[in-house]
Protein backbone atom coordinates (compact mmCIF):
# COMPACT_ATOMS: atom_id res chain seq x y z
CA UNK A 1 0.00 0.00 0.00
CA UNK A 2 1.23 3.50 -0.79
CA UNK A 3 2.38 5.66 2.10
CA UNK A 4 -0.27 8.38 2.77
CA UNK A 5 2.44 11.05 2.73
CA UNK A 6 3.15 10.26 -0.92
CA UNK A 7 -0.44 10.12 -2.17
CA UNK A 8 -1.57 13.28 -3.95
CA UNK A 9 -4.26 15.16 -2.07
CA UNK A 10 -3.42 13.57 1.27
CA UNK A 11 -1.54 15.21 4.11
CA UNK A 12 1.08 13.50 6.19
CA UNK A 13 -0.08 10.69 8.42
CA UNK A 14 0.10 10.96 12.20
CA UNK A 15 3.36 9.45 13.44
CA UNK A 16 2.95 6.17 15.34
CA UNK A 17 1.74 6.90 18.86
CA UNK A 18 0.88 10.57 18.23
CA UNK A 19 -2.32 12.45 17.50
CA UNK A 20 -2.09 15.53 15.28
CA UNK A 21 -5.08 17.85 15.59
CA UNK A 22 -6.12 21.29 14.44
CA UNK A 23 -6.70 23.88 17.16
CA UNK A 24 -7.78 27.52 17.02
CA UNK A 25 -4.10 28.55 17.16
CA UNK A 26 -2.83 26.10 14.53
CA UNK A 27 -1.91 22.43 14.90
CA UNK A 28 -0.60 20.48 17.87
CA UNK A 29 0.49 16.96 18.62
CA UNK A 30 -0.33 14.79 21.62
CA UNK A 31 1.72 11.76 22.63
CA UNK A 32 -0.80 8.97 23.18
CA UNK A 33 1.46 7.17 25.68
CA UNK A 34 1.91 9.95 28.22
CA UNK A 35 -0.30 12.86 27.18
CA UNK A 36 2.51 15.31 26.39
CA UNK A 37 1.59 17.99 23.88
CA UNK A 38 3.43 20.53 21.75
CA UNK A 39 2.29 23.39 19.59
CA UNK A 40 0.74 25.35 18.18
CA UNK A 41 2.44 24.90 14.81
CA UNK A 42 1.41 26.98 11.78
CA UNK A 43 0.91 23.89 9.59
CA UNK A 44 0.04 20.23 9.97
CA UNK A 45 3.29 19.31 8.23
CA UNK A 46 5.35 21.16 10.88
CA UNK A 47 3.43 19.42 13.67
CA UNK A 48 4.10 16.02 12.06
CA UNK A 49 7.84 16.81 11.72
CA UNK A 50 7.98 17.87 15.37
CA UNK A 51 6.13 14.77 16.59
CA UNK A 52 8.36 12.54 14.48
CA UNK A 53 11.46 14.20 15.98
CA UNK A 54 10.03 13.74 19.50
CA UNK A 55 9.36 10.08 18.78
CA UNK A 56 13.01 9.53 17.84
CA UNK A 57 14.52 11.70 20.60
Amino acid sequence: MTDPQERPGHGPADPEGYLIEQTPGGYRWTCRADGRTAGPFPSREEAVVSADADEHA
